[in-house]
């Protein structure tokens, strides 16, 4: 009985952690996104000196989201 109410609580805490890595990768899609924008309008302004900061950028979200992604297999791979 005991094990049984610990394992649920277990399973509803990854399920929050989970919503959360959801929510701040959606976050990290919408900078990803806004920078692209900003870029693109940039270069046709004819200012080329944002492009190489925002692909720094752009290369540091996508670090974090695989970090986040191997998490998350390591949290599935628990249940």
């Amino acid at each position: 009985m005991r094990q049984n109410q610990t394992d649920r609580l277990r399973r509803r805490q990854k399920s929050s952690v989970l919503t959360g890595l959801q929510i701040f990768q959606s976050v990290l899609m919408l900078l990803q996104l806004y920078l692209f924008v900003s870029v693109l309008e940039s270069i046709l302004a004819g200012k080329t000196s944002t492009a190489i900061p925002a692909a720094v950028f752009s290369i540091v979200i996508l670090v974090v989201n695989i970090w986040m992604l191997i998490g998350v297999r390591k949290l599935e791979r628990q249940l």
